[in-house]
């Protein structure tokens, strides 16, 4: 094995490391929540009508798995769903988006020999002998949104973002991808799940 093709396996092995971490790492999650809500004054929930995730006029498949998990979460939290939204105290909608994202990593590494030098990484300029390289990383995100609002006073009071890669895994098993989201989401509502 050559002096030149060891460090690249070294960074190759080090980037495909850094890679499988993010993806275990699941979505990233954000929650919002108005101001001196007390939740304490709602008992049922609906859904808005048409969802946001609807197209064309009818319940997309997205849509449907929201739902689903949605309820699943909001029933563990000890409100009832009503099936009549004029009838709910709260409200659910949702929005799911996909876009392509473009990353640049610069990397500055010896241009030979092993990487002592590390430690120095973005602290100040390196010797003569290293290269800067740059990494494009092109992928899909997927950002799930999920607003909670109080349908009588017509605001929204809670809202949760999960927002991830988007992989052939992803796509393939979207439902469940869907429905672990969901979860991660409800896990930072302020009510805490009935289960636990």
């Amino acid at each position: 094995m050559s002096r030149l093709t060891q460090p690249l396996q070294f960074v190759t092995a080090g980037v495909a490391l850094l890679m499988l971490a993010a993806c275990a790492s699941g979505p990233r999650i954000d929650t919002l929540q108005a101001p001196n809500t007390d939740y304490s004054r709602y008992e049922t929930f609906s859904y808005v009508s048409p969802l946001g995730t609807d197209r064309a006029g009818y319940a997309s498949i997205i849509s449907q798995q929201l739902v689903f998990s949605t309820r699943r979460e909001m029933e563990l939290r000890n409100f009832e769903y009503v099936a009549d939204p004029e009838a709910a105290d709260l409200l659910l909608n949702f929005n799911a988006q996909l876009s392509e994202q473009i990353r640049t990593i610069d990397v500055v590494e010896p241009a030979f020999g092993p990487t002592f030098w590390d430690y120095r990484y973005g602290m100040y300029s390196t010797w003569p002998n290293y290269r800067q390289s740059t990494s494009i990383d092109q992928f899909t995100e997927g950002t799930v949104v999920i607003d909670l609002i109080d349908a009588e006073a017509e605001r929204m009071i809670w809202e949760g973002t999960a927002t991830g890669r988007v992989t052939e895994r992803t796509r393939r098993d979207a439902a469940e991808e869907l429905d672990k989201a969901v979860k991660s989401i409800f896990d930072r509502f302020p009510i805490p799940s009935s289960s636990r």
